[in-house]
């Protein structure tokens, strides 16, 4: 037979008086649901037996995002707390309403990582976006927020992060990624919260949603326990895991100017060229209604895998590595990156 705990709920997350050596597990009650009970957030805290840093992971912010869930798993099965120096703060579910009804947003249908660091009056999505960065995010040091690509889309394992800064530049390096976007912190994420009220976070995005794919957590597991040697939570030699990656100065995503049926050609992680032809739009008698191009030359950070296409959706987010002048009239390009 499994044991099986009981778990307590809290009002308050209070790592000084936690015990040191010890996996610590708990609810922390944020706001309440319609039943008049509480929507709690389920935490393990794995706590040293020596001073040291505090660092967070997050996954599950969009509810549907589960890869992260599956790393945060390995972390507890591999990490002795008795070996341990300083705090791991581990929620594998952040967004609990978004991931009881399987869905991105939470239950009001309001995307989390546009409204950080939320209200402490307003509609329901603020009070539980307020409380969970004050009483939890902000107890923290460092951050790193497991995401995924959305449904009906595909990512590579790929980092986004403010390279300009010295801590989040040296976050990213620290992990396993195919592609890093040298991005700048967009209001109303986690991420840029966190960066401002002194959180180092950066933005790990861990392939697709509503699924766990093993080779990509494990990779990102290497990059995740090589930031806690580096930051001497953990024994070992730190790794230089940036050699075969790619580092993009910009992102944004290309779009179908008509509907019909797509097919989407390159690759994760492919390079492509300026003028290749990146997919085929069809009408449903099966003529080309659209060719989709590469309006500059870059590398597949993720893609559409719906076949189903409405005018205007999002068919290929590219990688560039210089921002040319011309490319700030093209339409798309100032949309909104982030997971």
């Amino acid at each position: 037979m499994f044991k099986s705990t009981v778990i307590k709920t809290k009002e308050e997350l209070s790592l000084s008086k936690l015990k040191g050596g010890i996996v610590h597990r708990m609810h922390m009650h944020l706001t309440d649901n319609s039943l008049g009970v509480p929507w709690r957030v389920p935490i393990i805290v794995i706590k040293g037996t020596s001073p040291g840093p505090v660092v967070g992971l997050t996954a599950a912010l969009h509810g549907n995002e589960l890869n992260g869930i599956s790393n945060i798993f390995k972390l507890i099965e591999e990490i002795d707390p008795l070996k341990f120096s300083g705090t791991l703060v581990l929620l594998p579910i952040s967004n609990v309403p978004g991931y009881l009804m399987n869905q991105r947003e939470f239950s009001d249908g309001i995307d989390l990582n546009r409204i950080m660091p939320g209200k402490d009056k307003g509609a329901t999505s603020d009070l539980y976006a307020y409380h969970f960065t004050k009483k939890i995010i902000g107890k923290l040091n460092y951050l790193l927020d497991l995401h995924t690509a959305s449904h009906g889309r595909v990512n590579s394992l790929y980092i986004r992060a403010d390279l300009d800064i010295e801590e989040t530049r040296t976050l990213a390096y620290l992990q396993n990624p195919q592609i890093i976007v040298k991005k700048h912190d967009e209001d109303g994420t986690l991420r840029s919260w966190a960066n401002e009220n002194g959180v180092h976070a950066i933005t790990i995005e861990i392939g697709n949603a509503n699924t766990f794919q093993n080779s990509l957590i494990n990779e990102t597991h290497d990059g995740i326990l090589n930031t806690l040697r580096y930051l001497e939570m953990i024994e070992g030699e730190v790794q230089d895991m940036i050699t075969d990656a790619t580092v993009c100065d910009h992102s944004y995503w290309i779009y179908s100017n008509k509907g019909g049926i797509v097919d989407v050609f390159p690759k994760l992680a492919d390079s492509v060229k300026k003028g290749q032809v990146i997919a085929r739009v069809y009408d449903v008698f099966g003529q080309v209604k659209e060719e989709v191009i590469a309006d500059r030359s870059g590398v597949v950070i993720g893609k559409n895998v719906r076949p189903n296409c409405e005018a205007g959706t999002r068919i290929l987010h590219l990688g560039v590595s210089i921002i040319e002048p011309e490319t700030e009239d093209i339409p798309g390009h100032d949309d909104f990156e982030e997971s």
